[in-house]
């Protein structure tokens, strides 16, 4: 090997180990975390994207993180409401009247004629394969101004104190409920590592 040619590829390798170490720097630098939660680059086919902060001008209302799939709004928020301490008993009152208020959200919008014929189609506890209850969770089919009919799942759970939220919605059709559910079973292993999925 030529002295010029083994210079080549000492500086090839160099460059690919500085590539490989400012990938890998940026992937560390674009970490999406708060209050001690990873939120994963991709899961089930989505996307993470762009994150909102609503703590510093709304104590207590936390962070709001989006995941870009093809057809859906994906949005997961965590926060506390200023509570000091949240049950991780998703039967507790204060779990369950969480959720209920974010029932109510939804209906809000209808009065503001964002949405229109909201209709709630089901009411379910998401538990993984052991049997442990994890996620209390809403459907809801309606029809919004931008997007015309949609289907809509609403999931809550209590998680190291703090209240984690996810709304997912998509274009009203066959197989979405499952779809929502399977994005929501993704999420277990994350908040739960001892969750095994298989």
């Amino acid at each position: 090997m030529s002295r010029g040619s083994a210079a080549r590829r000492l500086l090839h390798g160099a460059l690919t180990a500085v590539a490989v170490t400012a990938a890998t720097l940026g992937a560390a630098a674009d970490a999406v975390s708060f209050y001690g939660l990873n939120f994963p680059d991709q899961l089930d086919g989505a996307q993470v994207g762009e994150t909102h902060d609503f703590e510093s001008t709304d104590p207590g209302l936390g962070y709001g993180v989006r995941y870009h799939k093809p057809g859906w709004t994906m949005d997961v928020y965590i926060y506390d409401l200023g509570r000091s301490a949240i049950p991780s008993d998703l039967n507790s009152k204060v779990v369950k009247a969480q959720l209920a208020q974010a029932h109510g959200d939804i209906l809000a919008l209808e009065k503001k004629h964002t949405y229109a014929e909201v209709k709630r189609t089901g009411s379910h506890t998401l538990k993984d394969p052991a049997g442990h209850a994890r996620f209390l969770c809403e459907d809801f089919s309606y029809v919004d101004s931008a997007l015309g009919k949609v289907d809509s799942f609403l999931c809550l759970t209590s998680w190291q104190g703090k209240f984690v939220k996810f709304r997912l919605t998509t274009a009203h059709g066959p197989g979405t409920a499952g779809d929502a559910r399977r994005f929501m079973k993704a999420w277990m292993p994350v908040l739960w590592p001892e969750v095994q999925t298989h």
